[in-house]
């Protein structure tokens, strides 16, 4: 009875997690419009492979109502998901300005260049 209910709970935290998860895709899939195919195809290769978790796991009660197949197939959207995340990982490093990846912290970066030294920017209150 208490694996059942740690079972139970499980599936219910991983699919609490899917919701979570889907919630993020979808505001990535709309924010990324404007950039390259390759970077929405990414993104929205992220929210299909969640989508699919998520109608695998919406009938099941416990991980035995899963089948191997299923098993196997949310094993490879999680694994082309994270490829879709690392793709777009490398992408934002390579073509996106660095004051809007850090976006409030960018000012303390423009002030203090890195040339400037670091107790410098520890006085000004910055670090």
């Amino acid at each position: 009875v208490a694996a059942l209910q740690v079972e139970t709970r499980t599936l219910a935290m991983l699919r609490g997690l899917l919701h979570q998860l889907h919630t993020v895709c979808t505001c990535l899939a709309t924010g990324v419009r404007a950039f390259p195919s390759n970077v929405q195809e990414a993104a929205g290769c992220i929210q299909h492979g969640v989508e699919g978790m998520q109608a695998s796991l919406s009938h099941a009660h416990s991980f035995h109502d899963l089948s191997g197949l299923v098993l196997a197939q949310s094993r490879e959207r999680v694994m082309w998901a994270q490829l879709s995340i690392d793709e777009l990982l490398e992408y934002m490093g390579q073509h996106v300005p660095l004051p809007w990846l850090v976006g409030p912290f960018a000012p303390a970066l423009v002030e203090y260049p890195e040339d400037v030294p670091v107790e410098m920017a520890k006085q000004k209150g910055c670090i």
